[in-house]
């Protein structure tokens, strides 16, 4: 494994620069409280590296301005918070993110939805608290109630969205995708065309590295000890992972991971722990999205729909020998070959 590959790690704030070929690295937190990292092969030498980097950063902090479920005055709350069958204007980051996950919705037939925020919320993986008891079936069902993809309908012509119910919007499932392409954005204005960005668990690549060989992602064991269980070359590509290992809370002797189910209403139950999902032609909001659609699928339903939807797909699962792996057939495009 080339010591190229990137792990994303916890970073402090700032750019540094290299010659002769001035190799760039930018970096930061995203969102209040996870890591994003640029590399660049080469900057353009009419470039400032400083303001570069103050730009990237602004980017990432207005994604969080419209789409945080942790501030009461982002876009996305003001929506939530906003009357019922009436077409409310919205900016075209939050327009494009929920016509991407409607899309989603309707390829799983709802077992991915934007609106599982209620139940996020009622199981503690939200803003508010985690439960001291786990909910019962009537809260379960009082809070999908509050769900249904369904409900939302979006006017691109007129760049607004109805909801036909009270529903919530949560796009933390694909939020990671939404700032990996404002980064990708920021560089293309730049003309900077040879990059690895990487926000958390989403990570897209342009071009070539300094060495001249494909940019190289890390897929994390699923052991949760963050070695790196197997490292992906990416050409042109976008690759998300959507794991449970990291995120999840004990009570009561039982294990609630962060992915919840919006057909059962709970976190997911299965023994998948971990999904990954590749692309060279969906964008990073998508590839983000498919990763969370499959992780609530699970291995079995999951790699039958990445089949169907010809995705390049890699599960890792827990079983009482060990974790296994089951791949689609797209993926072994991306696979070491060594």
């Amino acid at each position: 494994m080339s010591g190229w590959w990137f792990a994303i790690s916890l970073l402090l704030a700032g750019c540094s620069v290299s010659e002769p070929n001035r190799q760039a690295t930018f970096s930061g937190i995203a969102f209040f409280s996870i890591s994003w990292q640029v590399r660049v092969s080469n900057l353009p030498a009419n470039v400032n590296a400083q303001q570069l980097q103050t730009e990237l950063q602004q980017a990432l902090d207005d994604v969080n301005k419209t789409l945080s479920t942790y501030q009461p005055d982002t876009e996305l709350m003001r929506f939530n918070a906003g009357p019922i069958d009436q077409c409310l204007p919205v900016s075209k980051v939050l327009g494009e993110t929920v016509s991407k996950a409607l899309l989603l919705s309707e390829k799983t037939q709802g077992r991915y939805d934007i609106t599982v925020g209620p139940l996020v919320n009622l199981w503690g993986f939200g803003p508010q608290a985690r439960p001291e008891k786990t909910p019962t079936a009537s809260a379960i069902a009082e809070a999908r109630k509050q769900t249904g993809w369904q409900s939302l309908q979006v006017d691109t012509s007129n760049a607004c969205i109805t909801k036909h119910k009270a529903v919530a919007l949560d796009a933390s499932s694909l939020g990671e995708g939404v700032g990996v392409q404002a980064l990708a954005s920021v560089l293309a204005r730049h003309g900077i065309d040879q990059y690895l960005i990487s926000v958390a668990g989403v990570s897209q690549a342009r071009g070539k590295r300094p060495d001249g060989l494909l940019w190289r992602v890390a897929i994390e064991s699923a052991d949760g000890g963050g070695r790196p269980a197997l490292a992906i070359a990416l050409d042109n590509a976008v690759i998300s992972t959507s794991g449970s290992y990291r995120n999840y809370y004990e009570l009561d002797g039982v294990r609630y991971s962060h992915t919840i189910d919006p057909l059962t209403g709970q976190p997911i139950t299965h023994k998948g722990v971990s999904v990954t999902v590749v692309s060279k032609t969906l964008d990073a909001i998508l590839v983000d999205a498919w990763a969370t659609a499959l992780n609530v699928l699970g291995p079995k339903e999951g790699l039958q729909l990445a089949e169907q939807e010809g995705l390049a797909a890699y599960f890792i699962e827990k079983t009482a020998d060990g974790f296994v792996t089951h791949h689609s057939g797209e993926s072994a495009q991306f696979l070491p070959t060594e």
